[in-house]
């Protein structure tokens, strides 16, 4: 009789413990989820800030390459040509990446098409730092220089290029690591984590 009771409570305590394992998976997917729902929506958003500001920059660009001081100058004009060039091409492309991979990222879905959007997404994002630290950003501010120098400015204009050059990198490299980088790590890591917990 007693080797029966024990039999009966073992079996209690068994079904007991699967269903507190199967909450707490759940609990643990749910909150997984949530983390990487705010990663992406901070991602997303980034992407939208990133085009607002391309888009904007578009009209500053060719108010700039029409105004009368710069009617008769060279590397200016080139300047503002190629800003009016880049920032459309820039916006396009940021839209593409929101549509073709953040978009399709859904948490309720296949782990492995989520893990598969997020590392081409990553992918491209680290090919964008390499174009923009070692081919744009010393491009453009090579013919700022050289705007500098054709157009003769005073050494408080010096100084303000230097400055802005270098906290523009700095806002740059801080946005892209605590925005960016942070945020595509903790998505994939989270992406792991659901992985594990359906084996």
């Amino acid at each position: 009789m007693e080797l029966d009771e024990l039999k009966s409570t073992w079996t209690v305590l068994d079904e007991q413990l699967k269903k507190n394992e199967m909450l707490n998976k759940r609990i643990i997917k749910e909150m997984l989820c949530k983390k990487s729902s705010k990663s992406l929506s901070l991602l997303i958003n980034s992407d939208f800030f990133n085009i607002i500001i391309l888009l904007s920059a578009i009209p500053i660009c060719i108010w700039q390459y029409n105004i009368p001081f710069f009617k008769n100058t060279f590397f200016p004009k080139i300047l503002f040509i190629l800003c009016i060039v880049i920032c459309p091409l820039a916006a396009i492309w940021t839209c593409f990446k929101i549509v073709k991979y953040l978009s399709k990222i859904d948490f309720t879905n296949s782990i492995k098409n989520n893990m598969q959007y997020i590392n081409t997404y990553a992918i491209f994002n680290r090919k964008e730092k390499v174009i923009s630290y070692f081919i744009l950003i010393p491009i453009i501010y090579l013919l700022g220089v050289m705007s500098y120098y054709e157009l003769n400015v005073n050494l408080s204009l010096w100084i303000f290029l230097i400055v802005a050059f270098i906290v523009g990198l700095i806002i740059s490299y801080w946005f892209t690591t605590k925005i960016y980088d942070s945020n595509i790590e903790s998505i994939k890591k989270s992406l792991e984590e659901l992985e594990e917990l359906k084996d």
